[in-house]
């Protein structure tokens, strides 16, 4: 029962975002989804679950979201007469893939790699929607913060 107060507080912001994305559906042009909030927010936890974690997930989303429009930019426009676009868009994330893992060691900023190989996917799971997919990223950072930081002053 250690995390009893961590339990209801996430489980309460995860059922009220989830209400929201399902009853708003858009809000200023960009479509709610549960998913990657949830998957930021995951990330958000497996980071470390404080500010410098908010700061990982948050830098690795939008530089995960930014290889995935590469990766889509360059396998269409560049890769695609050639290869076809899935041979060219299957070329550019293999490359890129690879320099994920390079940089994550070498860079320092970059070096949550799995937040950014876990964000790329985000951008194809909402049919490259660069915008929305930041937006609801950053919405999954928020919740985890405000999750953590709700606990610790309900157990006060």
């Amino acid at each position: 029962m250690k995390n009893l107060k961590m339990a209801i507080v996430v489980g309460l912001l995860a059922g009220g975002w989830a209400f929201v994305a399902l009853t708003v559906g858009e809000f200023a042009g960009v479509t709610l989804h549960a998913w990657p909030v949830f998957l930021a927010w995951a990330l958000f936890f497996a980071a470390g679950a404080d500010n410098n974690a908010a700061v990982k997930v948050a830098t690795s989303s939008v530089w995960g979201i930014v290889w995935g429009y590469l990766s889509v930019y360059i396998g269409m426009t560049l890769l695609g007469d050639a290869l076809g676009v899935p041979g060219g868009i299957g070329l550019a994330v293999a490359v890129l893939a690879a320099l994920i893992v390079i940089l994550m060691t070498d860079v320092k900023f970059l070096s949550f790699g799995p937040g950014a190989f876990a964000t790329w996917a985000v951008y194809f799971g909402t049919n490259f929607d660069f915008v929305g997919s930041i937006a609801m990223l950053m919405v999954g950072v928020l919740l985890g913060v405000v999750s953590v930081k709700l606990t610790a002053l309900i157990s006060k």
